[in-house]
């Protein structure tokens, strides 16, 4: 009677361990929101006293909620393209938003790369070998743009609406710029339209694992929002009321509304406890509609308020809840972190990322040793490289090969060059930063010798970007 108890009791430890360890193989699925030029204080949970984003920020009480989290760079493309590929932008040339312009300036840019390579082996390409149903949708801004529409091109205006996601490994995604700009109020953005397209993705998965890059339109430039909403902005401002601040914050509102929407449809579908979730922002806010204070200045500069952005990562039973996180992740991260997440143990490209799952999890270290920004073109601020080593961060600025230091943890707002003060330290990030571009083969800039003081300044042509 016992050896049968013994024996029965061994099948039963046996089966249980291998339904746990099913269980434990499971690949999960993966819901990646991306917001477009989202700061890193329009947040409630980051501070923000004006925006009213409950849901957001009950993401960051169900998970993590980083504050040294960074775009791999200042602006759109590039960001999307570290995304795609877990690389550098100055090691896959995407190095500008797509097209880009060529305005008159002391330096020239180089010849960059303006749309997303077949050659490269994509973020959704692995998700599929690896057995995902995946989806890109929303904007995507890595196509391809036609010679003739390059230079000083309004972003969008090339390419209304084309489905590019779907030939880099998306089964389903269309890029469809009238969302960007079509006055519906009652969905702003089309915040409300792309939740439901990923909701009907999820059904449409059936029992597969599903991958969904929900790349919103908003918060970007121009402004959408309800005027009912914005009015209730204007009212709490009171005597401070600006129109702008309002509509931008009413931009914010619908989103978070939109974010509400999805994660109730997760719930309602019992995918909680299986999606990894990660909120994430292209590059930081856009400086007027919003403040990035206290970080220094914002989109399209390399101070923080350029590339430091809110990251929030949730997955219920697996990422601690309500925890806060000082380590440094960027955009190229995702890209092995979600290749572990979905059981690929082997990457058949080299990436510049790292693996932070088990940092998601249970707050393993993250070995970095620093992160590079390059950027050979103008925009709001000036050409030029940084790095950030620790906290400390140093940015060289091409025109005039001028160097800036400062130390994130005691000045956040880079408001102190420690350069002359540190002459030692400033070498040394220096001396990094020029053997890491030439490792990455960085493309650099040449002098114009067409430039003529007081030529028109670079980044001043309007248009969205």
């Amino acid at each position: 009677m016992f050896k049968k108890w013994f024996i029965l009791s061994v099948i039963v430890c046996v089966m249980s361990l291998g339904a746990e360890a099913r269980e434990e193989a499971e690949q999960p699925n993966i819901l990646f929101i991306l917001i477009d030029d989202m700061g890193w204080m329009d947040l409630g949970c980051y501070g923000n006293r004006l925006h009213q984003t409950p849901h957001i920020d009950r993401l960051a009480e169900e998970g993590v909620r980083f504050t040294q989290a960074y775009a791999a760079a200042h602006i759109c493309s590039p960001t999307r393209g570290s995304i795609m590929t877990g690389k550098f932008p100055a090691r896959t040339h995407i190095t500008d938003w797509i097209p880009g312009w060529k305005e008159p300036g002391k330096l020239t840019p180089p010849d960059w790369q303006m749309f997303l390579p077949a050659g490269e082996f994509t973020l959704g390409e692995m998700l599929q070998q690896a057995g995902y149903r995946t989806a890109w949708l929303g904007k995507w801004h890595l196509n391809e743009v036609p010679e003739g529409k390059r230079s000083g091109a309004k972003e969008g205006h090339e390419d209304r609406i084309s489905t590019p996601q779907q030939d880099h490994g998306f089964d389903v995604g269309t890029q469809n710029w009238l969302l960007n700009s079509n006055k519906n109020s009652s969905d702003p953005k089309g915040v409300f339209q792309l939740t439901r397209e990923a909701l009907d993705f999820m059904d449409a998965a059936e029992k597969r694992p599903w991958f969904i890059g929900l790349s919103h339109y908003s918060v970007h430039s121009p402004k959408r929002f309800n005027e009912t909403v914005r009015q209730k902005y204007i009212d709490a401002l009171g005597a401070e009321a600006n129109a702008a601040q309002a509509g931008y914050a009413a931009m914010v509102d619908a989103l978070d509304e939109s974010i509400g929407q999805l994660m109730a449809g997760l719930k309602e579908r019992g995918l909680n406890k299986n999606t990894l979730l990660v909120f994430f922002s292209d590059n930081g806010g856009l400086e007027g509609p919003t403040s990035n204070a206290p970080l220094r200045a914002g989109k399209g500069t390399l101070y923080e308020g350029g590339t430091r952005v809110p990251l929030i990562v949730r997955w219920p039973g697996k990422v601690p809840q309500g925890k806060t996180s000082d380590a440094m992740i960027c955009s190229i991260d995702f890209y092995p972190t979600f290749a572990a997440a979905a059981g690929v143990n082997q990457l058949k490209q080299q990436v510049d990322g790292i693996n932070v799952l088990d940092h998601f999890l249970k707050n393993a270290p993250v070995d970095r040793d620093a992160l590079y920004w390059h950027y050979p073109h103008y925009h709001k601020g000036k050409p030029g490289s940084s790095i950030r080593k620790g906290d400390y961060k140093l940015i060289e600025f091409f025109e005039n090969g001028r160097l800036e230091l400062y130390n994130l943890k005691n000045d956040p707002g880079e408001r102190y060059d420690l350069a002359t003060e540190q002459p030692e330290r400033a070498t040394e990030l220096h001396g990094m930063l020029k053997q890491w571009r030439m490792e990455a083969g960085a493309q650099m800039m040449a002098k114009n010798p067409d430039y003529k003081v007081g030529s028109t300044k670079p980044g001043k042509k309007k248009g969205n970007r």
